[in-house]
């Protein structure tokens, strides 16, 4: 009953020909538009997501958790979640081109949880074994200058179990 309440509220009425404002309405100014992204730069983009998913592509294992995402610029980063259904070690395997090196932050809810911070070289893949506790699991990437030009690169990480 919410849902349809909801849907409700979302209807669309149109009263056929389209009606010319009264003068002196005021209407709310557009919100600013995003600056176009270059073309080059997602050329480059594109090239090292490729190069990425090579890098991650052989990772052994069932995924449990897999995410990607730009490593600087805008919309940079990705924010995941899984839920580890049995405790036990699982392998993070995270990867990152285009920059010298990344970090990200792999988090488990729980009493005395410490967050993982895995701060790795690009120039090779890093894989660690760690014990996760049944229940949720987080992996965002931290991007360590925000106001960085944007260059195109680009992180992952993949979390697999065997």
């Amino acid at each position: 009953m919410v849902l349809v309440g909801g849907l409700a509220a979302c209807a669309y009425e149109d009263d056929g020909d389209p009606q010319l404002a009264a003068a002196g309405q005021s209407h709310r100014a557009a919100p600013p538009s995003r600056p176009a992204k270059d073309p080059g730069v997602l050329g480059v983009e594109a090239s090292n997501y490729a190069e990425l998913h090579e890098r991650l592509a052989n990772v052994p294992g069932s995924v449990l958790l897999a995410d990607d995402g730009p490593a600087d610029g805008p919309g940079v980063g990705f924010s995941k979640a899984a839920t580890v259904m049995a405790a036990g070690p699982h392998t993070v395997t995270v990867a990152c081109v285009g920059i010298p090196h990344a970090q990200i932050s792999l988090t488990q809810d729980g009493v005395g949880a410490q967050p993982l911070s895995l701060d790795f070289d690009c120039s090779e893949v890093l894989s660690k074994v760690v014990v996760l506790q049944k229940g949720h699991v987080g992996a965002q990437l931290i991007r360590p200058d925000p106001t960085g030009a944007w260059t195109g690169a680009v992180a992952g990480i993949k979390v697999t179990v065997k």
